[in-house]
């Protein structure tokens, strides 16, 4: 077998332009498919229950995150992960226009099956896109370099938020005075969104997968349970990276109901909805300008500690607005907002995915990226548990409640150590003898 930083060279620059494009892709269609502004305020159209609208953001964190521990052993003894990569994107990926085509037939008449074949679509797209992203991010930490990553991301995250402005601006003619009106403006923005989506599949396609050794024997459920346990009280990095992402993720308390909370209580138009996804994406490319050469030149650490403080400040700044801090600015401060929002989002891949990549032993990229992502699945609760905080309180309980878990966060943070670093108490990097030999077979 030909040595794999051997062949990682020999495929670097296809890697690297595919990789590129799939991100420039994916980034496109998350900007029309936005579960901060588009789909919230979709649901909105829809239901008046803020907790039907929360439940988009569950849904969406939930099909992703929750399936990943059982994809991670799925793909635990798999030498090749491209086939599970595009099988589920070929699989999971055309859910999206399938629903466009639903509201291009005048689906939109039934408002409640509309919503239940919505987030049923929503389920589809993300429970096989769990299966993608363990593929997708063990192919990525073989072909990339800790030191060089920073810095792909980084110009992914910049190019996507310039073409953002210009997205932007189309979701705010689409949803205004002069657009298509409902159903149709949602109908083209979900259109969007899924050409964006099919871009990454092509890019995808051009990837060079670099060999690796794997367990020979994938490991029964009563086998991988007990390694899972032992790699979350062994691995203090493991434990620590995934608590601050936890506790972070809090945040998500009130992130489903910015942009509702902008239309309902200050007032500002529904064409703000596309400022605000500009925004939120112009945030995205900023942290890629500055924290992708923070990430290479200093650690992904460093990524994490900025950007939940940036996770914090969302909170604060909607409770400053609240209070009417900003007076008649109010228009012009609230879409910093989703600036902050697009800082700390875009960067959970530069920051966090990376930070456990690094410590991830080869071989093991899989279960450590499915473990913690499976255990970030516990938050999918929280923007269904904030429409019923808003229902019951108001929208500075809501605010605030997010503030405290975030602040949480920033402060763990600040202990967070270089993953490039072993522990100065091991040899090996801590976790490294968390998986024990898969049995072979009888003979």
């Amino acid at each position: 077998m030909e040595h794999p930083s051997t062949y990682i060279q020999k495929h670097w620059r296809r890697n690297w332009i595919a990789y590129l494009g799939d991100y420039l892709g994916f980034g496109i269609g998350l900007i029309f498919a936005n579960t901060t502004t588009t789909l919230p305020a979709f649901a909105a159209e829809l239901t008046n229950n803020k907790m039907l609208i929360g439940a988009v953001s569950s849904v969406w964190a939930g099909g992703w995150l929750l399936p990943q521990i059982f994809a991670a052993r799925y793909l635990s003894n798999k030498p090749r992960k491209y086939p599970a990569m595009i099988i589920g994107q070929l699989v999971g990926r055309p859910a999206f226009p399938l629903f466009v085509v639903w509201l291009l037939a005048g689906g939109a008449r039934y408002p409640e099956l509309t919503l239940a074949l919505f987030l049923l679509a929503i389920v589809i797209f993300m429970s096989t896109d769990a299966v993608v992203a363990l593929a997708y991010l063990d192919m990525f930490g073989k072909a990339m370099p800790p030191q060089k990553r920073g810095r792909l991301i980084g110009l992914g995250q910049v190019i996507t938020g310039l073409m953002a402005v210009g997205a932007g601006a189309l979701i705010r003619q689409l949803l205004g005075p002069a657009g298509p009106g409902f159903p149709m403006n949602y109908a083209i923005i979900f259109g969007l969104a899924s050409i964006g989506f099919a871009v990454s599949t092509v890019a995808c396609l051009l990837m060079v997968e670099a060999p690796e050794a794997v367990e020979a024997r994938r490991p029964s459920l009563r086998e991988y349970v007990p390694v899972l346990g032992r790699l979350w009280r062994a691995d203090r990095r493991f434990n620590r990276i995934t608590t601050v992402r936890l506790l972070s993720g809090i945040g998500s308390l009130a992130t489903s109901f910015y942009v509702v909370y902008a239309i309902d209580w200050l007032h500002l138009p529904p064409a703000a909805i596309g400022l605000f996804a500009a925004a939120a994406t112009v945030g995205t490319a900023v942290s890629g300008l500055l924290l992708g050469l923070v990430a290479d030149r200093y650690g992904s650490q460093r990524v994490v500690q900025v950007v939940t403080w940036a996770q914090f400040l969302v909170p604060v700044l909607a409770l400053l607005c609240h209070l009417g801090v900003f007076g008649a600015s109010v228009g012009v401060v609230y879409p910093l907002l989703f600036v902050l929002l697009g800082v700390y989002e875009g960067s959970v891949m530069l920051g966090f995915l990376n930070f456990v990549l690094e410590i991830a032993p080869p071989g093991q990229r899989p279960t450590y990226i499915g473990l913690t992502n499976t255990l970030s699945g516990v938050l999918i609760v929280l923007p269904v548990l904030g429409g019923f905080v808003l229902q019951r309180t108001s929208y500075p309980v809501l605010f605030g409640a997010a503030a405290v878990g975030t602040l949480a966060a920033a402060l763990m943070a600040l202990g967070l150590s270089n993953p490039r670093v072993s522990p100065a108490s091991a040899q090996e990097p801590e976790g490294a003898a968390v998986m024990p030999e898969a049995p072979q077979p009888h003979s």
